[in-house]
């Protein structure tokens, strides 16, 4: 982290029950350094501790880190807010202290495919077992670790069902 963070009193060591209960909670090391960097941002913008702040000079820094972001997802102004919940999570201080907003969920529907991509899809691959487990992996709408699973026993020809283990 940034040599200025470390000199504001008390970064260090809340950084510290940051990264553990980040670990604690079963989350990669990858969200530690995420979430770290947007709280280190913050501290850096105001010279304190996101918990030493009042909550309007968080929102009016959420506000200019909105208006900064050309993205229409704002995955930057997202990621800070949820730094500063797993902060306030760490320091065992309600959602509210800070006044954080929520950021509503995005409802996708699924991509359906039309029969001409599906069949494109599976002529493409030279193997005929890469064919099988491409139709297999999306007539069963499979996941990523059910694919690295699939094993021939789960396999009933018979009854001509699939048992999807997900371990």
């Amino acid at each position: 982290m940034n040599r200025a963070c470390n000199e504001i009193t008390g970064f260090s060591e809340l950084l510290q029950r940051f990264e553990r209960n980040i670990s604690i909670l079963g989350r990669s090391k990858r969200t530690f350094e995420n979430y770290s960097r947007h709280v280190a941002a913050m501290v850096l913008h105001f010279g304190a501790l996101p918990t030493e702040l009042h909550p309007e000079q968080v929102k009016d820094y959420l506000f200019e880190l909105q208006q900064r972001s050309n993205s229409p997802s704002q995955s930057y102004f997202k990621h800070t807010v949820y730094g500063l919940r797993f902060l306030l999570k760490t320091e065992n201080l309600p959602y509210d202290y800070l006044h954080l907003p929520s950021i509503p969920k995005e409802k996708k529907l699924p991509v359906i495919l039309s029969r001409e991509e599906i069949w494109k899809m599976l002529q493409h691959p030279d193997l005929l077992k890469h064919r099988i487990l491409i139709g297999l992996i999306y007539s069963c709408g499979l996941r990523c670790m059910e694919v690295r699973n699939i094993e021939l026993k789960h396999l009933d020809l018979i009854e001509t069902t699939f048992h999807i283990c997900s371990k």
